[in-house]
């Protein structure tokens, strides 16, 4: 595919994509974290002025990767929601989205913006969205929204993959761009939405880091 990246992880071979997104074809599954549905609207309520579209926008993205990958299952590592359930704005446009994509199955490994979820799990029914509580183990993986989750808990081995820090990194002369990182043990997957704040991460050794340009993911290990 063009752009992406081939890795080894865990003994798995996954892709990564300059969308934001992990891809693990033997398992017909993408992976994507912090979609934050609603999360323009919930700002702008607050008086915040930004453009509209973003969830829209967020919507088509998904829908290349899922028309490029083919997979079966989408995997959304917490923080699928940032705004309320009853937001008319994003729910519209989801159901709308999901209305078409029947054969696909959507799972959620819920996060902190995911409460009204994971408090009521009709709701979720409702959505399309199968709920896999805070963990997913799908060996050799270990699926959580903060890579935290499970670090000192004998009982959930596997290599955790999760979202919820919003990595970044910065290249000399570009702005800053959202970057998938690994270390020993875990994993951190970039915020698929467009509309997200970051967290800076610098290449330290141990760990692989991996830039989403536009196009492109770039290794910048180093």
């Amino acid at each position: 595919m063009p752009g992406s990246l081939a890795i080894t992880l865990a003994g798995e071979s996954l892709v990564l994509l300059p969308d934001r997104a992990l891809w693990w074809p033997r398992m017909s599954l993408l992976a994507i974290a912090d979609l934050h549905l609603g999360k323009g609207d919930h700002f702008r309520r607050a008086g915040i002025a930004l453009p509209k579209g973003g969830t829209a926008h967020d919507l088509d993205r998904l829908d290349a990767l899922l028309a490029q990958t083919r997979v079966t299952r989408l995997l959304v590592l917490g923080d699928l929601l940032h705004a309320a359930v009853h937001d008319a704005h994003w729910r519209d446009a989801w159901m709308h989205w999901r209305a078409g994509r029947q054969a696909l199955s959507v799972e959620l490994v819920g996060g902190n913006h995911d409460r009204a979820l994971t408090a009521r799990p009709s709701v979720a029914d409702t959505l399309g969205i199968h709920l896999h509580g805070h963990t997913l183990a799908f060996a050799p993986f270990l699926f959580v929204h903060d890579p935290a989750h499970g670090a000192d808990t004998a009982d959930t081995a596997g290599y955790r993959l999760g979202g919820h820090l919003h990595p970044v990194v910065r290249l000399p002369g570009v702005p800053r761009l959202p970057a998938f990182l690994f270390g020993e043990s875990a994993g951190v997957l970039p915020a698929f939405t467009a509309f997200a704040g970051g967290w800076r991460v610098d290449r330290e050794p141990g760990t692989r880091l991996f830039a989403c340009a536009p196009d492109v993911v770039v290794d910048v290990s180093g």
